[in-house]
């Protein structure tokens, strides 16, 4: 009878079972002991390689980030910044039960950290002071993570009124919601987000020339 070899455990393996654990089961329920058997094992050989189920969730992270295509450097900030965005936004389509770790768990690993660096440096490059490099990347991150996860959670996109319809409302008190009726109606995620992009670095560019 042939021996099948089972692959050794490492750390890179754990992390990506992990990942398949939470985006087939949810995150809520992974467990060491759950993510043991995913893989074989007993649960003690996961601290070998994990410290605790803290580093997990970090390792995770590290993961999915490492997902992200950023285009070279000779492509431009502003297309940089634009790609890593939206790279970052397919991710919570294609793992929606594993982003939301990137919105509560700022990166803790050297991978993870290494792909803020490569984008304060990508705006320092561009020209931008220090400062202005931080708050650009808080902004950029906080409008693709809070759209993204608005997304994935079906939060309401649409405004206050849009479900009821214009013809419920009185054409006096409502003249613009009854003149937007139809595209209430409907949300255009693709559309709505590159509008966001836009104006933020449209806004970015104009502040570097002013000053």
């Amino acid at each position: 009878m042939a021996v099948v070899k089972r692959r050794p455990l490492s750390r890179r393996r754990i992390l990506e079972a992990a990942v398949r654990f939470v985006d087939r089961e949810g995150l809520d329920a992974l467990s060491m002991r759950k993510l043991g058997s995913e893989l074989g094992v007993e649960a003690m050989s996961l601290y070998n390689h994990v410290p605790n189920k803290s580093a997990l969730l970090d390792g995770m992270v590290e993961v999915l980030l490492g997902e992200l295509e950023i285009p070279p450097e000779d492509e431009g900030w502003e297309r940089r910044v634009r790609e890593a965005y939206r790279a970052f936004r397919r991710l919570a389509h294609e793992h929606p039960n594993v982003f939301p770790l990137l919105v509560v768990r700022p990166p803790e690993t050297m991978d993870g950290i290494w792909l803020v660096e490569e984008f304060l440096k990508t705006l320092r490059e561009a020209g931008f002071d220090p400062q202005t490099a931080l708050y650009a990347f808080r902004a950029l991150s906080s409008y693709a993570s809070g759209y993204a996860m608005a997304e994935i959670r079906g939060f309401a996109m649409e405004p206050a009124g849009a479900r009821v319809g214009a013809a419920m409302l009185p054409v006096d008190n409502f003249p613009n919601i009854h003149e937007l009726d139809s595209p209430l109606r409907e949300v255009d995620h693709d559309a709505e987000f590159e509008f966001g992009l836009d104006l933020i670095l449209t806004g970015l560019q104009e502040y570097k020339e002013r000053r």
